[in-house]
């Protein structure tokens, strides 16, 4: 991943989302809230200003619809320290993070269901394979620092949630 000329040292846990959502728009609100926590937030969007990391409301407007990809730092320290130690829980247990999306590839996805889809039925449930139909549908990868720690969750929990809702703006 390139990043202002310097190549970022990939080194952080991958989680994928598949949504219906406007996934512009849930990154948007998403980092909203973030910035209220982060007030000297700094992105990198793909393709605006070679890559290099503006302040959120400069850049807040060129996330792009459709394939993008956002690079997230608290502020100018953790995106220079960002090359040195890549993806990793820096000061106060926080760490960068990228979220990359696009529309899905393919139109359909041979999946393994583990939970009941429609909730608690008072039947019992059996993990069963389907078939996910994915036209319409977008992939976003986030980068985060690791899989289990409490920031990692919470950027997780922050992007589903703000996802859900644009779900049910549309």
């Amino acid at each position: 991943m390139i990043h202002g000329g310097r190549s970022v040292m990939i080194t952080g846990h991958d989680t994928v989302f598949v949504t219906g959502a406007p996934v512009d728009a849930g990154i948007r609100t998403m980092l909203d809230v973030l910035h209220c926590r982060w007030p000297n937030m700094l992105v990198a969007v793909s393709g605006v200003a070679d890559d290099v990391f503006l302040p959120w409301q400069t850049s807040r407007n060129d996330v792009p619809a459709g394939t993008g990809e956002v690079l997230v730092a608290r502020d100018a320290q953790m995106e220079q320290r960002w090359d040195e130690v890549g993806y990793s829980l820096m000061e106060h247990d926080e760490g960068p993070f990228a979220l990359l999306y696009q529309p899905s590839g393919r139109t359909t996805v041979q999946i393994q269901v583990d939970e009941d889809p429609y909730g608690p039925s008072g039947f019992r449930f059996e993990p069963h394979s389907a078939t996910l139909i994915t036209a319409g549908l977008s992939l976003v990868t986030v980068v985060t620092p690791d899989a289990e720690s409490p920031f990692s969750r919470r950027i997780l929990d922050a992007l589903r949630q703000a996802l859900i809702s644009q779900t049910r703006q549309t």
